[in-house]
């Protein structure tokens, strides 16, 4: 059983509680940290680390102040990495891509198209319905990234890394519904590429 490090980004420590169970029911071990613990040696402590979403805002300065021990620890680390909605906007902060306020707030099941064939999304269609819950997108690629996935609202919907196994996705997989469990296979496949 894989051991998958959840770090949460929420200020409740609560609101990681679906993104764990998820992870749980898809055969990973879970232990939970807040963002002020990240760092390169406890990331490469696990088999992998997820990222968790968060309200606050990736295009404020004191937010990249904030959470710069995770943002070293993304560049640092040779762990797995899946970053999710915020998470995944700190992945590409740390790579020196631009995070930019949308037009407006999305919170709704998307239409996401798999661009790319990687085991993210294996065995996957490649039309998906996952949930957009955001005010912020990634503007530009991370230079050394693919772009895995775009959605009717996200140009970037899920990137990779081309040199470490380091993903992003706009998208909560682990908000997934009875009519569209696709967000659960994603995080189940992330967990499998760690065993």
């Amino acid at each position: 059983m894989p051991k998958v490090l959840v770090v949460n980004n929420y200020p409740a420590r609560d609101r990681a509680g679906k993104l764990e169970s998820c992870i749980e029911g898809n055969g990973g071990a879970v232990t939970a940290v807040e963002w002020g613990d990240a760092s390169a040696s406890l990331f490469d402590s696990f088999d992998g680390v997820v990222l968790s979403g968060s309200p606050d805002m990736m295009t404020e300065r004191r937010t990249e102040a904030k959470y710069l021990k995770e943002r070293d620890a993304i560049l640092e680390s040779n762990a797995p990495i899946l970053g999710i909605c915020f998470g995944h906007q700190l992945v590409a902060r740390a790579f020196e891509a631009e995070v930019v306020k949308d037009r407006k707030p999305v919170q709704e099941m998307i239409r996401t198209t798999v661009l790319t064939e990687d085991q993210l999304f294996a065995r996957l269609p490649k039309s998906l319905m996952l949930l957009e819950s955001r005010h912020e997108v990634v503007k530009s690629l991370p230079a050394g990234f693919t772009l895995l996935a775009k959605s009717a609202t996200s140009a970037i919907a899920a990137m990779k890394s081309r040199s470490r196994p380091i993903y992003g996705v706009q998208f909560h997989p682990e908000r997934y519904s009875v009519d569209h469990p696709e967000g659960n296979a994603v995080l189940g496949n992330f967990v499998g590429m760690l065993k």
